[in-house]
C-alpha cells in the first residue's frame, strides 16, 4: 500500500497551522499549497493528491516548519494499493478518457456487419476466455450503433461487481475499462461508449438495431431466440459507463 496524503481533516488541520507560521514569519513562497480537500477531494486522483501533499511537505521542510507535516500519524493517512491516475469527470467518478464534443458519424451497413463480425469470430480472443464463457455480443444498438448489447449468464458475476453495477473498489472497476477497451481496440476505428447487458432467456433486441441477420450470419447461436420488440428497455440490465 502506498501512502497518498493526509486525509482531509487531518491535511486541513496541518494547512492551518502552517498557514499561521506563514503569517508569523517571512515565508517563501507566502502561503503554503493549499489542501485538496472538499471538492478538491472528490475531484482529483491520488496521484494529483500525492503531489499536492508532498509540494505541502516540501514548502514546511524549506520554510523550517516540517513538524506541522511530519507528526502526522498513519492512521490519518490514505493509503491507495495502486493510486488512480485518470482524470475525474463532472460527477466525482474516473474518466478514462476525455471528453470529446465532436460528432460523430454513424457507420455504413456494411462496416457495421464487418464490426459485428469481428466481435462474434473473435470474442474469446478480445475480451478473454473467462468473460466469453459467461458472455457473448447480440447487437450494436443506438442511433449511430455506439452501444452494444451483450448477452450475460445471470448465474454468475463480471469481474467488476455486477451485470447491473460497478464493484466500489477501483481495481475491480478498472476491469470493465480494460473489457470495454478491448472492444473498442477490436473494432477501431469504430467505438461504443456503453454496454449494456442482458440476462433474459429471451432477450430483447431494440428495433432497427444492427444485429445478426441470415443476409450477413456471424454466429449462428447468437441470436435464434432474440426478440425484436418496441418497448426495448423493458427487462433490460443495464451496466453503462460515460464516455471517458
Amino acid at each position: 500500500m502506498k501512502r497518498i496524503c493526509p486525509y482531509p481533516m487531518p491535511w486541513n488541520e496541518a494547512f492551518v497551522r502552517l498557514t499561521q507560521f506563514a503569517k508569523a514569519y517571512p515565508c517563501s513562497p507566502p502561503s503554503p499549497p493549499k489542501p485538496l480537500i472538499l471538492a478538491g477531494w472528490t475531484f482529483s486522483n491520488d496521484v494529483e493528491k500525492m503531489q499536492r501533499w508532498e509540494n505541502t511537505v516540501a514548502w514546511a521542510n524549506s520554510n523550517g516548519c516540517p513538524e506541522f507535516v511530519t507528526t502526522i500519524s498513519d492512521s490519518d493517512f490514505y493509503f491507495a494499493g495502486e493510486p488512480t491516475t485518470c482524470t475525474v469527470g463532472p460527477t466525482g467518478g474516473p474518466m478514462y478518457r476525455r471528453w470529446d464534443f465532436d460528432a460523430k458519424p454513424r457507420p455504413s451497413s456494411e462496416e457495421i456487419v464487418r464490426h459485428f463480425e469481428t466481435l462474434t469470430s473473435r470474442w474469446s480472443e478480445i475480451v478473454g476466455l473467462d468473460l466469453a464463457h459467461i458472455t457473448h455480443p447480440l447487437a450494436f444498438t443506438g442511433r449511430k450503433a455506439r452501444r452494444l448489447l451483450v448477452q450475460a449468464e445471470p448465474s454468475t458475476n463480471p469481474p467488476w461487481g455486477g451485470w447491473a453495477y460497478l464493484s466500489p473498489v477501483e481495481t475491480d472497476r478498472r476491469t470493465f475499462t480494460r473489457f470495454r477497451t478491448a472492444i473498442n481496440s477490436a473494432i477501431a476505428p469504430h467505438e461504443i461508449d456503453h454496454i449494456d447487458f442482458t440476462t433474459d432467456a429471451e432477450p430483447i433486441i431494440p428495433p432497427g438495431a444492427a444485429r445478426w441477420s441470415r443476409a450477413a450470419p456471424v454466429n449462428s447461436d447468437v441470436l435464434p431466440q432474440a426478440k425484436i420488440q418496441r418497448h426495448a428497455q423493458k427487462s433490460r440490465r443495464r451496466c453503462h459507463r460515460p464516455r471517458q
